[in-house]
Parts: structure tokens; sequence; C-alpha cells
């Protein structure tokens, strides 16, 4: 998928530049479901992490989901065993969406929860829609219970 040059100009990149370079590349015509630009959900949902390794993975959390690009991708650009396990966690390949939350959740994998809660907090913002149907108040709807099962899943923890 990626060229010997890709390769090596991703590998030279700190981490952040690295992944905001790959997700611009392949969400660059990508909107979402207010027909915004992809982009703008993706940087959202990533904005609030401080700490550089967190704030690539929420950056990256749907790539492995929504693009052509790979485990073996990543890990041929330099990405670590863990951030590619936190990605897959966050890729919904499973037959509901109650399988997927409930795999999230039993990985106890804190941080691609916490990830999975601001990706929750964004889609649930119907302000971002020009018209509210009723496919996206039961989408929301779906969203809502999703972020409930989590933050409970982490109560007691530090968000």
């Amino acid at each position: 998928m990626f060229t010997k040059e890709e390769i090596l100009h991703y590998k030279e990149l700190d981490l952040y530049s690295r992944s905001l370079e790959l997700v611009t590349r392949f969400f660059k015509e990508k909107t979402d479901k207010a027909n915004s630009n992809y982009m703008n959900h993706l940087l959202r949902v990533s904005q609030d992490f401080n700490d550089i390794n967190i704030k690539s993975m929420a950056l990256m959390h749907d790539v492995l989901e929504d693009t052509p690009i790979t485990k073996e991708d990543l890990c041929i650009l330099g990405y670590s065993d863990e951030f590619i396990e936190t990605l897959e966690l966050l890729s919904n390949t499973y037959d509901t969406y109650q399988e997927y939350i409930d795999h999230l959740i039993h990985s106890h994998n804190q941080v691609a929860m916490k990830i999975k809660l601001k990706d929750l907090l964004h889609n649930m913002d119907l302000t971002r829609l020009d018209k509210v149907t009723e496919r996206d108040k039961l989408r929301t709807q779906k969203y809502v219970d999703a972020y409930l099962k989590i933050i409970t899943s982490l109560e007691g923890e530090d968000l």
C-alpha cells in the first residue's frame, strides 16, 4: 500500500505528525453524517487529550475501520503494538453495535474506552445536523446507551 519512500517519510515524523498526515491523506475526501469534512470529527475527538500517544490514537480511531490501512501497514509505519491494539479495539467489526461496545468494555483498555467516550460525545451532538431525522434520534440513543455503559464500567476512574 505504501511505497518505500512513503514509509521512510512517515517513519521520520514524530508520532502525532505521522498520524495527522495519514488521516489527512485518507480522510480528506470523506464527510460525516453532518456532511462536514470528516477531519473535523477526528480532530475534535483528539483535541482534549494531552498525552501525545493518546492524542494520536484518538486522531486515528477510525483508520482501521474506515480506510484501506491495515494493522500490518501501521506496524510497517512504526506504530507500536499497544497503539495498534487500541485502534483495533476502536474498530467495529462485530455483528451488532452492542457486541462491539461489550468487547471494548471487556478489554479493560481504559485508553480505548476514554477515546470512545470522546467519539460518542461528538457523534451525539445533534446541533451539527441541519435537520434531525427519526433515524438520527435512534442512532443518538444508541450512542447514549453505549456512553452510559462505558462510563459505568469506568466508574471511579480519572477521566
